[in-house]
């Protein structure tokens, strides 16, 4: 038998986004922090990275980092327009 593919290691592998794949491509800034979170321990989050950049993909989390238009950013926005004036705690 010879060496493993990646997708052998996919395939082997529990590989939280082959499970509920539609988190990675959540609405919601919580579930879009929750999936980045469930990446920290996969075996192929670098190479997943990797390719998501080389590929410049238009959204989602891939590698346990959010991208948008191919590129990284820190976290999501919720939708709407943020406020003008900051709110009393």
């Amino acid at each position: 038998m010879g060496a493993k593919t990646i997708m052998d290691v996919i395939d082997e592998a529990k590989i939280p986004c082959r499970t509920d794949p539609d988190l990675w491509f959540a609405e919601s800034p919580e579930d879009v922090e929750f999936a980045k979170a469930l990446c920290g321990g996969c075996p192929i989050q670098k190479a997943c990275l990797e390719r998501a950049l080389e590929r410049e993909e238009p959204w989602g989390v891939w590698g346990g980092e959010l991208i948008l238009r191919g590129t990284i950013v820190p976290r999501k926005r919720p939708r709407g327009r943020p406020r003008k004036h900051p709110v009393a705690a």
